[in-house]
């Protein structure tokens, strides 16, 4: 498996971790707020509202950002692991600042439910742990609640309040499990991907080679015999059958090319893309133009040619367009293909319906750029067809 792919999946992840625990921390900023002015412990309350200010900060800017644009700049664990931080200050803060009794325990017991939508099981075992122990050791030592209770029942609380942080590591332990199953499936999905290009393109290029080393051969050695035969004994139906024997030999040249460019292995997809708009131009009369910028060769140039090749037919037969541009770049190591026309456009139930009728080839190449973890998608034009190709390169 790729490590883009499994970067795609950590970043969902984090994002929906961010997502969840932003929502759950306005509740806690709620809760705490409640809880400080049902305590109404004037000395107390200067240091609570300070230190609930700055958490509620905290909240409303994590906030922010998971909801908007800017949450891809949180592409690694530090940012959970610094709002995990907040969590834990913001809580044993709160029970430190507070007096004695039950409410300052019941917002402790909020922690577990943050917790549980941490990715690293180590840290959230060790805040878990440190949320016990702080659990047990302030519920022991408090002034309201361990007199009234006797230690039979403070054991029982402690011990359900271990079953809560228990459950919530668990949630942890689940929810990685399933990553890790995603990952799993991914790396499958790669591995046939793989096998299946390996095995189209070993076809393509044993039928190209079959065709290069049979009909092509005899159709130059019967266009060579005649041509000989020409400089001898003029005749016209020969002259006909010379012409005819010129065109299938250009015709053969022109399928070994698209069935496996030896340009491709040679010197790289540029070149590939480039002859593949020039022999589509020449035998379609369309016009034709190419913007590339694609300066190193990759694992997944076969796919790029294979679905290049396939849009660029597509205007050939479908557009009735008189000119079409193919660009090719890279962005932040990520290949992206346009292929426009000013033909009669395409639309999404016409694809469809092409689909129904049996055209599966850019069914085919859209299902294989998924599976490499890219996107072939329609863009709107206000004329003619456009369609852009996005796909990851692998390292």
């Amino acid at each position: 498996m790729s490590g883009t792919e499994i970067e795609q999946v950590l970043r969902k992840q984090r994002l929906r971790s961010l997502q969840a625990g932003s929502m759950l921390r306005v509740g806690v900023v709620v809760i705490m707020f409640g809880a400080m002015l049902a305590a109404a412990d004037s000395t107390r309350l200067p240091a609570q509202a300070v230190l609930l200010s700055g958490y509620a900060v905290v909240t409303i800017g994590a906030l922010l950002v998971a909801f908007s644009g800017v949450s891809h700049l949180f592409n690694d664990d530090r940012a959970l692991l610094t709002l995990a931080l907040a969590d834990v200050g913001a809580v044993f803060g709160f029970k430190l600042l507070s007096p004695g009794g039950y409410i300052p325990l019941l917002v402790m017991a909020l922690l577990p439910r943050l917790v549980a939508v941490e990715l690293s099981l180590r840290r959230a075992a060790i805040v878990l742990a440190a949320s016990l122990a702080v659990f047990t050791a302030s519920f022991v030592q408090d002034p309201v609640i361990s007199p009234r209770i006797g230690p039979g029942a403070t054991a029982l609380i402690v011990l359900m309040y271990g079953f809560v942080c228990g459950t919530a590591l668990l949630v942890v332990v689940f929810r990685l499990r399933n990553i890790g199953e995603m990952v799993e499936l991914t790396t499958s999905r790669e591995e046939l991907l793989a096998e299946t290009m390996t095995a189209s393109q070993a076809e393509r290029r044993q039928i190209s080679e079959s065709i290069h080393d049979g009909p092509l051969q005899d159709v130059l050695a019967a266009r060579r015999d005649i041509a000989n035969f020409l400089k001898q004994a003029p005749d016209a139906p020969l002259e006909h059958a010379l012409s005819s024997l010129q065109d299938a030999a250009k015709l053969l040249r022109e399928a070994t090319f698209e069935l496996h460019p030896a340009l491709l292995d040679q010197v790289g997809l540029a070149a590939a893309v480039e002859k593949l708009a020039s022999v589509t131009a020449a035998r379609s009369g369309i016009t034709i133009s190419t913007d590339i910028d694609y300066p190193d060769p990759n694992a997944v140039d076969p796919i790029l040619f294979g679905v290049i090749r396939e849009l660029v037919s597509n205007v050939a037969r479908h557009s009735q367009a008189t000119a079409a541009t193919v660009k090719l770049a890279v962005d932040h190591d990520v290949a992206r293909i346009d292929v426009a026309d000013n033909g009669i456009g395409i639309a999404a139930d016409a694809a469809a319906r092409r689909l129904a009728q049996g055209h599966i080839g850019l069914a085919a190449h859209r299902a294989r750029v998924q599976a490499a973890g890219g996107t072939l998608t329609i863009v709107d034009e206000p004329a003619g067809a456009h369609l852009r190709v996005e796909l990851p390169l692998r390292h």
